[in-house]
């Protein structure tokens, strides 16, 4: 993707070029692509179908673990941490070996994979918070429980 290095930020379009402004700086984007119809209903594009699928699955798993955790994490987390969760449920779904390519999905895969996972990676949370901690999953009643036993901050 190219940046734009001059002096005069540009947003908009210009011919087939877009320009925008992104946490990153100025970038600017060559239209491109294929038409929506197309990708819909052509069969050289099944593969592309099931990983729209398949990402889009990934991306709601991440939400509903974010809203589950909002109250703690909102604050707490980093810029980047939406697209790190999406990348770790990804992870979690590619594991599943129950179902077909295309209709994977993270309740089947190993869910174990997001140990570790840090909301802020600025600010992770071991080298923050030293009091002992366990946490475990039952996925028989869909539970996540964590034990904090009483320590002096």
């Amino acid at each position: 993707m190219a940046q734009q290095k001059g002096h005069l930020p540009v947003k908009g379009r210009i011919g087939n070029l877009s320009f925008y402004k992104s946490r990153d700086g100025y970038l600017v984007k060559d239209k491109g692509g294929i038409s929506k119809s197309r990708l819909a209903s052509d069969p050289a594009f099944q593969r592309t179908r099931e990983n729209g699928a398949e990402f889009g699955r990934a991306g709601k798993a991440g939400k509903l673990l974010r809203n589950a955790v909002k109250a703690v994490s909102q604050k707490a987390s980093d810029g980047r941490a939406v697209s790190r969760l999406t990348k770790q449920m990804t992870l979690v779904q590619k594991s599943d070996t129950v179902s077909k390519r295309g209709e994977r999905n993270v309740v089947d895969g190993n869910i174990g994979l997001l140990q570790g996972f840090q909301f802020n990676i600025n600010a992770v949370l071991d080298s923050t918070f030293f009091a002992p901690f366990t946490a475990a999953i039952d996925r028989a009643t869909g539970t996540l429980s964590v034990d904090i036993p009483a320590f002096v901050p």
